[in-house]
């Protein structure tokens, strides 16, 4: 019995051991499999944080591209690459947008990315491209284009598009404006340009207070200078050497060439083929340095050429013509307008129906008779001749109109069809001083020749409200000009269309798809 009673006592307590290992086990899968699911838990959590925000950013990219759109300061096609949503943390989520046009419509592609998630949203919107050739300020020609500190220019809200086909343009003030050059861009000190850039030639940055706060393409091959603060993309087709100003280059820079980074600080990437000499001295590229096998160069800006414009009656419909002839004092002749009192000139306000002042029998056509003519016109003019001098001119519109008034003054090209400017024998500029077209009318002045600012006769600050577009440009004077679009006949109207920009229209769709890298 004894016996027994022991081998009952041993059996129990291997029961009991094996109970204990079951519950151990029990236990032990348990907190293994809640381990798991922690984790799990934490990673799904990880990567739906990192999804919202990368949507977010994307979302961000968007914004930034429409907004600069519509503001002119992104030209199409566009590219902008990894910009932090804060600019001020290290790890702040990126986004990066292209920007592609045609057909009527603008498709934005932007992704954004945030540590293990990205996301791409794609819309599309309507866009209507401005036709080549238009411009607010247009200047052929050889010789440099350059607006000193005294040119003063605005766009009524908008960047303007100012182009130079032929040749150097030489920045030393203030200007609003998108450039397209046929030649280099360069900068005399006292320079901001808030809009793109695309040039022939090569960019020279000559100070280090010069600003260029959009895009910068330049498809020379020689060798670029920057000293300069440029806070959008650079994109040269050859060398580049940053100065010692202790600047920056607010996006990313790309070359085919060599660079010679001073102590400039590249927010971006530096990209530059792996066979090229990268000169670092003191200069930082933030956002890394690529050096592929190859690089590609900018896409050379599309030049506009002459447009041809020779006068026709039927151009015109619905203006009167009155001629002018160049014998005798009286009214309709050129001495009317011409001599001291310049009668003529008082009589333009008299018509109330569209008219058109031809007075190319005149050697010129001139206001400059000391009689500062002050014109309140009632309704459309064209004035007419083979060259102008519009000294101490003023025109306005009258009150009480219904709309406003517009006025050209035009030196026909008399050679049509050889697509350059044509200034002839006999013709000469459209002078320029002491000149007021008032921002109640809009005005333009077409030439095959000059347009000449002198600047200031009689102390009366030139101010033009419309548009040039002249076989050249010459300055010597003080001058305010607001864009306000108009052209001649077949012309386009102008407005922000030279540097691969037009009108960004509504929302058409929007929808995300697979993610991508923006290249």
């Amino acid at each position: 019995m004894k016996l027994s009673a022991r081998r009952v006592a041993l059996g129990d307590r291997g029961s009991s051991l094996v109970s204990v290992l079951v519950i151990m086990l029990v236990l032990s899968i348990g907190g293994l499999a809640l381990a798991a699911i922690v984790t799990n838990t934490t990673s799904v959590l990880s990567d739906s944080r990192s999804t919202a925000q990368s949507r977010s950013a994307a979302d961000a990219g968007l914004a930034d591209a429409v907004t600069a759109l519509r503001r002119g300061t992104l030209a199409c096609p566009g590219v902008l690459k990894d910009v932090k949503v804060d600019a001020a943390d290290a790890a702040s989520p990126t986004y990066s947008y292209k920007v592609a046009c045609g057909a009527g419509i603008a498709t934005i592609t932007a992704t954004g990315t945030a540590g293990s998630g990205m996301t791409t949203t794609q819309a599309i919107y309507a866009y209507t491209e401005t036709p080549a050739g238009a411009g607010d300020m247009v200047f052929f020609g050889t010789a440099e284009v350059k607006f000193t500190e005294e040119v003063k220019t605005a766009g009524m809200g908008r960047l303007l598009d100012i182009i130079v086909p032929q040749a150097t343009f030489t920045c030393q003030s203030f200007i609003p404006a998108n450039f397209t050059v046929g030649g280099d861009i360069k900068t005399s000190g006292g320079c901001t340009i808030k809009g793109n850039v695309r040039a022939t030639g090569v960019l020279n940055v000559c100070c280090a207070g010069d600003i260029f706060e959009g895009d910068v393409s330049t498809s020379g091959t020689g060798t670029g200078r920057v000293e300069g603060t440029i806070l959008g993309n650079l994109h040269a087709n050859g060398a580049l050497d940053f100065g010692w100003g202790n600047k920056r280059v607010g996006k990313s820079v790309t070359t085919t060439g060599n660079v010679g980074l001073g102590n400039v600080r590249i927010d971006g990437t530096l990209t530059l083929p792996a066979a090229r000499t990268l000169t670092m001295n003191s200069g930082v590229a933030a956002g890394g340095i690529s050096r592929p096998p190859s690089v590609s160069g900018p896409t050379s800006p599309t030049l506009p050429p002459w447009f041809e414009y020779k006068y026709k009656a039927s151009d015109w419909p619905g203006f009167s013509v009155v001629t002018l002839v160049n014998s005798g004092t009286g009214p309709g002749t050129c001495s009317y307008f011409n001599s001291s009192p310049g009668t003529g000139w008082t009589t333009l306000p008299s018509y109330t129906g569209a008219t058109i002042l031809d007075a190319r029998a005149c050697s010129t056509l001139s206001s400059n008779n000391g009689s500062n003519p002050n014109l309140a016109i009632r309704t459309n003019l064209v004035i007419l001749a083979k060259g102008m001098d519009l000294t101490t001119l003023k025109v306005k519109a009258a009150s009480g109109l219904p709309s406003k008034p517009k006025v050209w003054f035009i030196t026909e090209d008399v050679t049509p069809g050889d697509s350059k400017p044509t200034c002839g024998s006999g013709y000469g500029p459209i002078y320029i001083n002491g000149t007021v077209t008032d921002t109640s009318v809009t005005a333009m002045a077409y030439t095959p020749c000059k347009i000449d600012v002198g600047g200031g006769a009689g102390g009366i600050d030139d101010a033009w409200n419309g548009a040039f577009y002249g076989g050249g440009w010459n300055y010597g004077g003080g001058l305010t000009f607001t864009a306000d679009p108009i052209g001649v006949p077949g012309m386009s109207s102008g407005g922000a269309g030279g540097s691969g920009s037009g009108t960004l229209g509504a929302l058409v769709s929007q929808r995300d798809i697979p993610p991508q890298v923006i290249s």
